[in-house]
């Protein structure tokens, strides 16, 4: 449980006088770490910021469902995940990548990302 300006985030989220305050301090403190964890498995910056936007989506309208049983960052990683897997599923991404081609469409795809700032190991990894 985090504490959050003197009152933790499960409380603020789960009080219907507090709730709007609660969502914009958990947005803020874990966008970052749930765009990371959706850019894994989506791969495309872009696709991970719509999965991310509709992640968020899905927890202000599931507000009234979470009961503060779970840890905040529990429930919203279940949901990213859910999104990921969503949005692979509707883009039929869920390719078979072969170890032993050397130029394949991930790789070029990440070479070519702007945002792609890792190494060359990590450029082969995938």
């Amino acid at each position: 449980m985090k504490i959050v300006g003197g009152k933790d985030l499960e409380s603020l989220l789960t009080n219907p006088q507090t709730r709007r305050e609660g969502f914009e301090r958990m947005v803020a403190q874990y966008s970052e770490k749930l765009y990371w964890q959706i850019r894994r498995m989506v791969l495309v910056h872009e696709d991970a910021d719509d999965v991310l936007q509709n992640t968020f989506v899905k927890a202000w309208n599931n507000l009234d469902s979470f009961k503060g049983d779970a840890k905040v960052s529990t429930w919203l990683y279940r949901i990213a995940i859910n999104e990921s897997l969503d949005f692979l599923r509707r883009k039929k991404n869920f390719q078979t990548v072969s170890t032993d081609a050397e130029d394949t469409d991930v790789a070029k795809s990440l070479k070519a990302d702007k945002y792609f700032d890792g190494d060359e190991t990590a450029l082969q990894l995938q």
